[in-house]
């Protein structure tokens, strides 16, 4: 996949086999989205800069959210299938919104995946009112990770302004909520760091 990805892009991007920051360019495209290209347009011919750069109905855009939607496929397909299935269901049931997270991830790349891409998504998916501005001038989404990481599930509530009670309710009330499964992979993650790096092993599973 990444190999047929990069060879879409270096054509879309008319780059040449001899230019030095071709490579540079795809990794920073594939990590940061389309907003990273603004470091390379002296590399970029410039009506195709223009083009590529201009609306979301383009190559660049279409082949950069086909990525990271594969890349979500592979990544957490078998390790954590109720993930997967949340996103078929909100693509399905709530497209606009979806498309809009993945837009946006195409866009900017992991600028606002912290280290927990899964809860990242299902936040960005709750916050749906939400736009990129907002999320920009407000430090709107910092503010919300830091809440609902430090102060667990119920903090959410703290955000009723953006998201609708019987939603809140849910993700309150229900055992497997959406964002009690995205905030236990958050905190299995937390605590297997912290295992590493003070050299402790996991011999009972603790973060399964």
């Amino acid at each position: 996949m990444l190999k047929i990805i990069t060879n879409e892009l270096i054509k879309i991007l008319a780059l040449d086999d001899d230019d030095e920051n071709k490579d540079k360019i795809i990794n920073d495209l594939l990590k940061n989205g389309r907003q990273s290209l603004i470091n390379y347009q002296k590399d970029i011919k410039p009506k195709i800069y223009r083009e590529q750069m201009n609306g979301n109905d383009n190559e660049l855009m279409t082949l950069l959210k086909k990525y990271f939607e594969q890349k979500w496929e592979v990544e957490y397909g078998s390790s954590n299938a109720w993930f997967i299935a949340y996103l078929k269901q909100c693509k399905n049931n709530d497209n606009v919104t979806y498309e809009n997270v993945l837009t946006r991830t195409a866009e900017y790349g992991n600028k606002y995946m912290k280290n927990c891409p899964i809860l990242s998504i299902i936040l960005q998916i709750l916050l749906k009112d939400i736009d990129n501005k907002c999320l920009q001038e407000k430090n709107l989404f910092d503010d919300l990770w830091l809440t609902i990481t430090n102060d667990g599930l119920k903090s959410i509530i703290e955000y009723s302004k953006y998201i609708a009670s019987e939603i809140i309710n849910e993700l309150i009330n229900e055992k497997q909520s959406i964002l009690f499964q995205a905030l236990r992979e958050y905190y299995r993650q937390e605590l297997f760091r912290l295992f590493q790096q003070n050299n402790i092993a996991d011999k009972e599973n603790l973060c399964d």
